[in-house]
């Protein structure tokens, strides 16, 4: 298992966009991104991305490979986000390889493989009618 660390990364040379991310160094000033940045859409989990260092202070360069996975992105109703229905789609996300992650307490991310998109879109878009959202 790859050791994360996390740390503070900058995306401004100011210093005033900053978001704390777990990470994995996979080479010289190069890391892949563990979990989805919240306030950068364009990046992702599983992104690579390369950043310098000053001081102890990190501040992304560029994205220099875009992760294998498909996001999908769902603002969820209290009832859905406690709802059997979604626990049991978590649980076919983790055993189709792919991951997710719940922001803000209502907001879903999902990343998974492209093979295993369709299948769960579909229904995750289910479940979002079931509970109107």
């Amino acid at each position: 298992m790859p050791d994360f660390m996390e740390f503070q990364l900058c995306f401004d040379e100011a210093g005033r966009e900053i978001e704390i991310l777990d990470v994995t160094r996979i080479g010289e000033n190069e890391y892949r991104i563990e979990e989805t940045p919240v306030f950068r859409p364009d990046l992702s989990l599983g992104d690579i991305i390369k950043v310098k260092e000053e001081r102890g202070v990190y501040y992304y360069v560029e994205t220099v490979g875009k992760s294998d996975y498909v996001k999908m992105v769902r603002l969820l109703s209290r009832e859905a986000a406690h709802s059997p229905e979604l626990a049991a789609f978590k649980e076919r996300v983790l055993k189709c390889g792919g991951k997710w992650e719940t922001v803000f307490g209502g907001v879903l991310i999902i990343h998974v493989p492209k093979e295993a998109e369709k299948p769960l879109k579909a229904e995750l878009e289910k479940i979002a009618r079931t509970y109107g959202i």
